[in-house]
């Protein structure tokens, strides 16, 4: 079969022929419908150190997957051949401490879809059997594909309440759009979108942000977010990793009020903890993955029953063989979430 891979260290990846994969005890063999493109991705792409540190070539690349159910291994009862799915991308060892008190989340030998084992940007994919998640009829494609990284988002709005709160959301790519959503959908008094990117602040406003912030023209941060907040806020859902948009969040933030950690930064980030969270009171989450299977369920309810409409964010589809192209779209950083499609033919 056809596939992208990444073939070997350096920038760059390679459509070209691998072998055909076959269930085992346990797992299922899927058909890739669809399939998008995120960060890690990129990093992989451009082999940036993490990349070079973590990734062993030749390696098929991606990991947010809808899937169709071609068989099954020994000893699966669910799913049945011809459901479509969405894959949990994390792999868990079911052993270690973190798994046997159901922390499959941050499991200590988890193995990735794309990183540690072969991925999904290709025509055919075999993954286990727990990892897949039926989905509603109604659902397209390009949805099923998006609760994956949606789950992020769902796990890091899940840590406390948002209803009547004024929610702050630094970084407005897929996943910091898609926790704009959310914040909406669960009744947020006021939801406050920041990022640098005018396009992706067009799309959070179509996602339900009652506020903008353009940090791209400078300024002080702290106070253009009370002033969208009306006030301090209550909540910051963290997106981006960025050292400066956590300090000025962390300064707004009222006291006894809870920030999710999901962004990933370079370098050591310097946060004034005495001054801007022990003596406030306020809680930080760090938040990685999705909780399984307790996010996807929460996930999938927002989208089968249209509270959150994911489709602003789905703004660009590409086919994988032309996966060049949708690695400089993403990189653009002008796009929401770009989705790749398998062609009609290989």
């Amino acid at each position: 079969m056809r596939a992208v891979v990444k073939a070997r260290s350096g920038p760059g990846a390679e459509l070209t022929t691998v072998r055909d994969p076959e269930p085992g005890p346990g797992e299922a063999l899927l058909q890739v419908v669809a399939t998008g493109i995120c960060g890690t991705d990129l990093h992989i792409f451009d082999w940036n150190p993490w990349a070079a540190a973590r990734v062993h070539p030749p390696r098929v690349m991606g990991h947010e997957l809808a899937g169709l159910v071609l068989a099954v291994g020994v000893g699966v009862g669910s799913p049945k051949v011809g459901e479509m799915v969405g894959v949990e991308t994390h792999v868990v060892c079911l052993t270690c401490p973190q798994c046997l008190r159901g922390d499959f989340h941050v499991c200590q030998n988890t193995r990735i879809l794309g990183v540690d084992i072969d991925g999904v940007f290709a025509e055919r994919v075999v993954v286990p059997a727990r990892n897949c998640w039926p989905t509603a009829a109604h659902l397209d494609p390009a949805s099923i594909a998006f609760q994956e990284p949606m789950g992020n988002a769902v796990h890091a709005a899940s840590q406390g309440q948002l209803r009547d709160r004024a929610v702050v959301v630094t970084g407005c790519g897929p996943i910091g759009l898609a926790a704009v959503g959310i914040a909406k959908a669960e009744g947020a008094a006021r939801v406050v979108a920041v990022d640098r990117v005018p396009a992706r602040l067009k799309i959070a406003v179509a996602m339900g942000a009652d506020e903008v912030v353009d940090t791209s023209t400078g300024g002080d941060l702290a106070r253009a977010l009370r002033a969208a907040c009306r006030g301090d806020a209550d909540v910051v859902l963290e997106m981006s990793g960025h050292p400066a948009l956590i300090n000025g969040a962390l300064e707004v933030i009222s006291p006894g009020g809870w920030v999710s950690l999901l962004g990933l930064g370079d370098g050591v980030d310097s946060i004034d903890l005495s001054t801007q969270v022990v003596m406030k009171g306020v809680t930080l989450f760090g938040v990685t993955g999705r909780r399984q299977f307790q996010t996807w369920e929460q996930t999938s309810a927002y989208l089968t029953s249209g509270r959150v409409d994911v489709h602003p964010i789905l703004t660009d589809t590409v086919s994988i063989t032309d996966f060049e192209r949708a690695v400089n779209l993403a990189r653009s950083g002008a796009v929401g979430k770009v989705v790749l499609y398998p062609p009609d033919r290989w």
